[in-house]
């Protein structure tokens, strides 16, 4: 058994142990009931733990001490046994502090808005205030400021999400547009599954900067770590962990012309890697049928339904690497998608070696015209571009070396 976990009501979502793994520790998860979470605490099993969801506030009538910063909060995150007491902390608030210093706004004067009512948008508040924010409105469903009048604060300098909107599994929703707000600096997401919401990648067609959940969560575990082991918060550390966790959980996504190989080297990449391969024109036929016959039966506006609907499953997992077909790019739905948790790689290859063969809307000649047509996306939506035109283990590599830089 480990010396410290974290607990909570249901744990199979969480990146928790993975991080704190990471920063050179053992770490529990631990599923508890809330009619055993009386017994829990008191048992003492663990010199100390975190607490998440539903228990940050319940917890808190069984310790002797609860930390200035959590009384404020309202809500302990963290638990330390400290001589014959259990302590309360709140880590939440330095995690989110530590995702704020990532994007390098600075809030002092500025008007922050926080989107949401609940116990997050008080840790929100709390940051704004000791960041010296100029103006802070909070924005609920009900109450003066609210969703049908965002049009009073479009000259908001800075956003933070603190809602539940946008996670796993509701991914594609979205509680605003960012259009509303032209003077913004940055926006802040609490939510790290997906690893960008749609709020999120929003803010990054604008070329702003963007603190995730992912980065809050992190910050949150450097700082319980100190009082784990009394080593002094390294944000260094936090850095490397989320980036080595980006690199092993976001998805590999190929687009390119139909024929470039996207299956083939998909298949090898995978196998490389240790990943599940994932070929969306193959789970449409295990699903619905072959693809020429859904043309011609069902028409093409029909296949690229089924087509939106495969790769919103796909996407919404980790650790894949994810064949597309070469016209899901002409979907920006299944755009966002493959962006919210994954890389996406541009496979190209010489138009004199691809084929029309099973390919309904290549063939009479029409390849060059797609590809006309394609090309301008597949390049804007490539985080990667890879050329396949020497064997598939070469294109593996490349693709391997390409990524890794990222």
């Amino acid at each position: 058994m480990a010396d410290y976990c974290l607990i909570g009501k249901r744990l199979d979502y969480s990146y928790s142990k993975v991080v704190h793994n990471k920063l050179g520790y053992d770490y529990d998860l631990i599923e508890v009931k809330e009619e055993d979470l009386a017994s829990f605490v008191l048992s003492r099993r663990y010199k100390g733990f975190n607490v998440t969801i539903p228990y940050k506030k319940a917890v808190m009538p069984y310790l002797d001490e609860i930390s200035e910063e959590a009384q404020a909060l309202g809500v302990v995150n963290l638990v330390m046994q400290e001589g014959d007491k259990l302590v309360g902390y709140n880590m939440d608030i330095r995690g989110m502090e530590y995702a704020l210093d990532r994007t390098g706004v600075c809030l002092k004067g500025k008007k922050v808005l926080i989107l949401g009512s609940g116990n997050t948008s008080l840790t929100a508040e709390y940051l704004a205030k000791e960041r010296q924010a100029g103006e802070i409105i909070k924005i609920s469903r009900v109450g003066e400021n609210n969703y049908e009048n965002l049009h009073l604060h479009a000259d908001a300098s800075y956003l933070i999400n603190t809602t539940p909107v946008g996670t796993y599994p509701a991914n594609e929703d979205c509680l605003i547009d960012l259009s509303l707000f032209p003077a913004l600096e940055g926006v802040q997401e609490v939510i790290y599954n997906p690893f960008k919401t749609r709020l999120a990648m929003q803010a990054e067609a604008r070329k702003l900067p963007v603190a995730t959940g992912l980065d809050m969560l992190v910050g949150q575990a450097i700082y319980s770590e100190e009082k784990f082991s009394g080593k002094a918060p390294n944000r260094a550390d936090a850095d490397r962990v989320v980036k080595e966790i980006l690199a092993e959980e976001r998805n590999i996504v190929l687009i390119g012309m139909p024929s470039c190989g996207k299956s083939t080297v998909g298949r090898a990449l995978a196998a490389r890697l240790g990943r599940e391969f994932k070929d969306s024109d193959e789970e449409i036929v295990k699903a619905h049928g072959e693809i020429p016959a859904i043309f011609a039966n069902e028409g093409e506006e029909n296949f690229r339904f089924y087509e939106s609907e495969v790769l919103s499953d796909l996407t919404k997992k980790h650790r894949l690497v994810i064949a597309t077909g070469g016209g899901a790019v002409e979907k920006q739905r299944n755009l966002l998608n493959m962006r919210q948790n994954g890389v996406i790689v541009y496979l190209t290859r010489d138009l004199n070696r691809l084929t029309d063969e099973g390919r309904p809307l290549s063939q009479g000649g029409k390849i060059q015209e797609l590809y006309l047509r394609r090309a301008p996306i597949y390049q804007k939506a490539a985080d990667v571009t890879v050329a396949n035109e020497g064997s598939i283990a070469q294109t593996v590599e490349s693709i391997v070396r390409e990524v890794e830089k990222l």
